[in-house]
């Protein structure tokens, strides 16, 4: 080897060797992947978005707050977020569109899937039955809406006896309890009968028509099915509990706030909520936690049923780039410590059945409303909505049609009608 080559191969090598220590050694820069999250801070707050970034450096977690018009936009625009938040009630129209991410086979490499809550088929749909099929995500926590607090103070004033703690009152029974508990005078509501929250407003509905082996919809799930008797009478029933009863906060009876601190305040005699809605009664207020109970959903018709009504979690853009790192998001808030820390908190039951030992126990309401919970896990079932429906949409639609009904500038039956053409427009419209 002359020395003209000797010299160009000793430079070749003085060149690699830093480039050497920069990919073999690790003393570069590593790549980072920025993913788009949209989030309700309420339960995501920025701490746990800078714990994620922190143990994971190569990820960067852009936050967009929680708004269903704005995701529609950032959709529509082609920059959708990778992560994002839905209500499982609502699953098969954001699979129907095709938006979802089938997340099947990561989770059954990552989880023991024996050890996941029925409740978890909600983010399952094989285009026609939700809880058959893929699995689109998880649910972040969850609860059987279905069941009810009540203040046992207001139930003894009304000279009602508590509810049986194991078996389940009957529609008129539970009827003939709240509307007993209603405090009417001089044309204002001084204590409400029940309340409720509207993210579970078509379960409602839906459970109770479940117990008699009916839905809301009409079979190929086109239309509200109003001219069967049982939904006639359940929007009837809904209506006349304000109308006739004030028995809930409504245009006629307007309430100065939702159902928590008027529970907590003693104007309120009956959470209709699930197991999510007890550290609103451990926050205290007037009335002390051992002052209330907490009873199994009532049954409607021959078959005993509870559900979810809203099923919140978190799924991934169908069309993400950053498919890795969206799911490195997803699992940690899903499946790892974030998890255990929402069981303890709680605000609701875990998807995984090894996490109930985390739900809390320490104080007797908390041991007595889990082991309520457990008295009712068997007699839950996945509620069916229909692809072509968001899930807010049916409420929506209810509060602006019987409000003139309630205030009497049109009939109860004309009000029905209305909303059910604005319902069956609205899926008409997305087939």
């Amino acid at each position: 080897m002359n020395k003209t080559r000797r010299l160009l191969l000793f430079c070749l090598v003085l060149f690699m060797i830093p480039a050497f220590f920069v990919f073999a050694g690790g003393q570069g820069e590593k790549k980072t992947t920025t993913i788009t999250l949209m989030r309700d801070a309420a339960e995501m707050p920025d701490e746990v978005i800078a714990d994620f970034e922190n143990k994971n450096p190569s990820i960067k977690v852009d936050v967009v707050e929680n708004d269903f018009t704005k995701l529609m936009t950032m959709i529509a625009g082609g920059n959708p977020p990778d992560v994002f938040r839905v209500n499982a009630i609502g699953l098969p129209y954001w699979i129907r569109k095709d938006f979802l991410k089938d997340i099947t086979s990561k989770l059954e490499q990552e989880i023991d899937m024996k050890d996941l809550f029925p409740v978890n088929g909600m983010y399952r749909f094989d285009g026609s039955i939700q809880g058959k099929g893929p699995y689109y995500g998880l649910v972040k926590d969850w609860s059987l809406d279905y069941m009810y607090y009540y203040n046992k103070d207001a139930l003894a004033e009304a000279g009602v006896a508590n509810p049986s703690d194991d078996t389940p009152l009957s529609t008129a029974e539970f009827t003939q309890m709240i509307n007993k508990a209603v405090v009417y005078r001089g044309g204002k509501v001084e204590r409400y009968g029940f309340a409720y929250t509207d993210d579970e407003f078509n379960g409602y509905f839906l459970t109770m028509l479940a117990s008699k082996g009916k839905w809301l919809f009409t079979k190929d799930g086109t239309k509200l099915n109003i001219d069967d008797p049982d939904v006639y009478n359940l929007f009837k029933w809904w209506f006349d509990e304000a109308k006739l009863h004030h028995a809930m906060p409504s245009p006629l009876d307007p309430a100065p706030d939702w159902g928590g601190p008027l529970l907590q305040a003693g104007r309120l005699a009956i959470m209709w909520d699930g197991y999510w809605f007890g550290p609103i009664i451990n926050e205290g207020g007037q009335i002390p936690p051992d002052h209330f109970g907490f009873a199994p959903a009532p049954i409607h018709g021959s078959k005993r049923v509870n559900a979810t009504g809203g099923g919140t979690g978190y799924v991934i853009f169908n069309g993400t780039k950053a498919y890795d790192a969206a799911w490195t998001f997803w699992a940690y808030y899903m499946l790892e410590d974030e998890a255990v820390a929402r069981a303890k908190s709680g605000w609701g039951l875990p998807a995984f059945k090894s996490l109930l030992k985390y739900c809390p126990q320490d104080t007797s309401f908390d041991a007595y409303r889990l082991n309520q919970v457990k008295k009712e896990l068997p007699y839950q079932i996945i509620l069916q909505f229909p692809s072509y429906l968001r899930e807010t949409a049916l409420v929506s639609a209810f509060n602006q049609h019987m409000e003139p009904a309630l205030k009497d500038a049109i009939s109860f039956d004309t009000a029905l009608k209305n909303l059910a053409e604005q319902i069956n427009s609205v899926i008409a419209k997305e087939m």
